[in-house]
């Protein structure tokens, strides 16, 4: 079965989460226990933000700019912990594979576009920071240069991306660079005082995965 690198994105928050509030939670957690989160997709058909000519009559055209994207809400259930790692990679790619099919993230970038155009910015912008507000993560995958860059004359040796002032208990943004992935993490620390240890559950789940997918392959 293959796997993107969504999937096991998405499989190691999974994993990462579930271990955290095993560890963190005094209280025992229901099975299934629901935490929704946010990814925000890219619409238009080729990736970056680029001018999009458009044929107006057959003497003038004018050019889009700007961000087109979509959301999709990804639901994420807590499991108890001894569950096999590969579980939560196969529960991702399923929901990942049937968001791709719908039209989920078309819909919502034609609704935010629709309320600003007979609203304005000011109801649009309640509208999307109420979605935010009824979700408790943001997550998104972003592909980097393949080759390394400069600036100025000065090689870049690592690219890092984050966001600020969102409602979110915890948001989560990976950007691959080169030959390198990163993931930042920003956490509301009244909510998860430890970011570290919730970075360690993550890398505990991809470093978990990994070595059981060895290991099936040895076998």
């Amino acid at each position: 079965m293959l796997q993107t690198i969504n999937d096991v994105l998405l499989g190691v928050v999974s994993s990462g989460l579930s271990r955290y509030l095993d560890h963190r939670t005094s209280n025992a957690l229901h099975e299934g226990l629901r935490m929704t989160g946010v990814a925000t997709v890219n619409l238009r058909t080729q990736p970056g933000s680029r001018v999009i000519p458009i044929q107006v009559n057959e003497n003038r055209l004018r050019s889009r700019m700007g961000n087109k994207f979509g959301v999709m809400l990804l639901p994420n259930f807590y499991h108890k912990g001894g569950n096999d790692p590969l579980e939560y990679l196969k529960r991702a790619k399923a929901m990942v594979d049937k968001k791709k099919h719908s039209l989920e993230a078309y819909f919502s970038y034609k609704i935010q576009k629709l309320a600003m155009s007979l609203l304005g910015q000011k109801y649009a912008g309640m509208l999307c920071y109420k979605l935010l507000c009824n979700t408790t993560f943001m997550i998104s995958n972003v592909a980097g240069p393949l080759e390394q860059i400069t600036l100025a004359g000065n090689p870049v040796s690592s690219i890092k991306v984050n966001v600020s002032s969102l409602p979110q208990a915890i948001i989560m943004h990976m950007l691959s660079y080169v030959d390198k992935v990163e993931m930042q993490i920003q956490v509301a620390k009244d909510i998860i005082p430890d970011p570290e240890f919730v970075a360690k559950c993550f890398e505990d789940a991809l470093l978990e995965m990994k070595e059981v997918v060895l290991r099936t392959n040895k076998e």
